[in-house]
């Protein structure tokens, strides 16, 4: 009986450390396949709101103060999230996308851009130092930032188009 448990062990332990030792390639291609299924899918519900702009964010993130209704910060403990909105673009504007890509000597580890019924969206991914991403994800006029950990990729990529995409513009 005590080897069954050992070999459970070892075979959890196992699942376990192989989630946490993904290279930064895999969870960044995990995370731009969360953002275009966020993208494609129907907006989620919005729950929390801003100066009038009606969002989602997810339960244990915080909206600071001040806020007003084109820049929004969101945190979680130390991360902060900047959220840019530009009411003068429509949703298939590729303003963000081309400010984004305004410097040639810019390095993307990932650029992918979205489009579907008229709305336009992207996500670019760059990293700054080891194991820190510069994360930005973008549907029309509303754009959202981050510096994350390579652990939080996927994650915060997720929830950032499913922000992004929650804000009518």
């Amino acid at each position: 009986m005590p080897r069954k448990g050992f070999f459970a062990g070892i075979i959890i332990s196992a699942a376990f450390l192989g989630g946490c030792l993904a290279l930064p390639e895999e969870r960044i291609a995990d995370g731009v396949a969360k953002v275009a299924a966020a993208f494609e899918d129907e907006p989620v519900e919005t729950n929390e709101s801003s100066d009038g702009t009606e969002l989602y964010v997810p339960r244990s993130y915080t909206i600071e103060e001040p806020s007003d209704k084109q820049n929004i910060m969101i945190t979680k403990g130390s991360d902060s999230y900047a959220l840019f909105i530009n009411p003068n673009e429509a949703a298939d504007s590729t303003l963000f996308y081309d400010l984004q890509k305004a410097n040639p000597e810019q390095q993307w580890v990932a650029d992918e851009t979205f489009e579907q019924s008229g709305r336009f969206g992207f996500t670019t991914v760059r990293e700054i130092a080891e194991d820190r991403y510069e994360l930005v994800v973008s549907a029309g006029g509303v754009k959202l930032t981050t510096i994350s950990e390579e652990r939080d990729i996927e994650k915060n990529m997720d929830w950032m188009m499913k922000t992004v995409r929650s804000i009518e513009n």
